[in-house]
């Protein structure tokens, strides 16, 4: 495998042959290695770093965000982990990827420029979102959603690891204010990558429910496999929201910093 041109299912592919991953769980994120793909650019230069942390934000974009004023509050809540983390110690051994619940390509080339999805970068070249056409689709696909986030992770980190030799760890937030009501996958399907990722003792996972009416986000984060204590229901205040996102942050830097294990 080439660093320049890093293929997801090779390194699902190496996982699974290292057994840090289960057949199931291969078999899973290999139907996504495609769009998982499109995550994967390589560094610009070889890094200098013997640590590497990945932290990764699935945000939910759809329109219920509106209410409230909450998509404002979770878009400053993104931009706070990203602008807080660059003032780490450890900056210059993050990257960063920024994954929406519905995708729009016409928002990322917004933030971005050019590209139609975003990418793993070098955390100072993280995007920060804005409001700007940041509400898109109709739907809430979070398992589909939660499994190319997870999978985007798996594949990033083993890359580091088999390209450079590079210890590396990962942080991830996956939020949505609703539940899943489109897409083939099932909390069942996250929870196995989940056990898989818990297991390798690298990985560190926080699910955030935005609670809008009766959703019971404690159960939804279960069946999916997060601990407990990684599992936050927000009132839909943003103040809480902007508040969550700075207790994550925290918990990101001081992953990143070593200071705590991933799967502590």
């Amino acid at each position: 495998m080439s660093s320049d041109t890093p293929d997801a299912s090779d390194l699902f592919q190496e996982s699974l042959d290292a057994g840090e991953i289960s057949p199931g769980s291969a078999a899973l994120l290999n139907g996504l290695s495609t769009r998982i793909n499109r995550t994967m650019a390589a560094p610009v230069v070889k890094p200098t770093v013997t640590e590497q942390t990945q932290l990764c934000m699935l945000i939910d974009n759809s329109p219920s965000m509106e209410f409230n004023d909450n998509d404002r509050a979770v878009i400053e809540g993104h931009n706070l982990v990203v602008n807080s983390l660059i003032g780490a110690r450890a900056v210059n051994s993050i990257e960063s990827l920024t994954i929406l619940l519905n995708h729009s390509k016409l928002y990322t080339r917004h933030i971005t420029g050019s590209e139609e999805q975003f990418r793993w970068s070098n955390l100072k070249a993280a995007p920060r979102l804005d409001r700007k056409g940041f509400i898109a689709g109709s739907g809430t696909p979070l398992y589909d959603r939660c499994l190319e986030t997870l999978g985007s992770v798996i594949a990033r980190t083993k890359w580091w690891e088999e390209t450079y030799g590079i210890q590396t760890r990962s942080v991830t937030l996956l939020m949505t204010d609703g539940v899943n009501n489109e897409g083939r996958s099932t909390a069942a399907d996250v929870a196995k990558v989940v056990k898989d990722m818990l297991a390798m003792e690298k990985h560190k996972i926080f699910f955030m429910g935005l609670q809008l009416d009766n959703e019971d986000f404690q159960k939804i984060g279960t069946e999916m496999g997060i601990p407990a204590n990684c599992i936050d229901v927000v009132e839909r205040d943003p103040r809480a929201i902007r508040s969550r996102f700075q207790l994550f942050s925290q918990s990101a830097s001081a992953i990143a910093s070593g200071g705590i294990k991933a799967a502590s």
